[in-house]
């Protein structure tokens, strides 16, 4: 990535062609992930590459859209971080929306050379008070 921004859309175009390689270029191989499924983090590039392959091969003729709103972006010359609401839908070959869910991702990058790579991701939702369940469209 030439800049912080960047980010936003190559993993969204990434993620509609199902393009593991271009969601996994944008992380640097030491990466530590805060993840909202299964064991919660992911401190390892063979790990993180082995979530996002099963994401997007699980998707079958899915495509998945991804938004991001609400994004903000600091940064110094070499360290940054971005804040955004992130939203995932399943879209089918037909074009319907199957199911969807909107959470938070905080990323911090670094900047080797004259490329970022994200160093961190925390993704998270709100938990509802009453039934100690996530809010997934918040």
């Amino acid at each position: 990535m030439k800049a912080i921004n960047d980010f936003f859309t190559i993993y969204k175009d990434a993620a509609w062609n199902k393009d593991n390689e271009a969601i996994l270029d944008l992380y640097d191989d030491k990466a530590l992930i805060f993840d909202m499924w299964n064991k919660g983090f992911i401190a390892s590039g063979p790990e993180w590459t082995e979530v996002i392959t099963s994401w997007l091969s699980s998707l079958g003729d899915e495509q998945v859209q991804v938004d991001f709103q609400n994004v903000t972006i600091r940064q110094s010359s070499d360290t940054g971080y971005a804040t955004a609401l992130i939203q995932f839908k399943a879209i089918s070959k037909d074009g319907l929306v199957l199911r969807s869910m909107r959470n938070r991702i905080t990323l911090g990058f670094a900047k080797s050379g004259n490329a970022w790579k994200v160093q961190h991701q925390h993704t998270s939702a709100p938990i509802h008070p009453d039934r100690l369940t996530a809010i997934l469209d918040i």
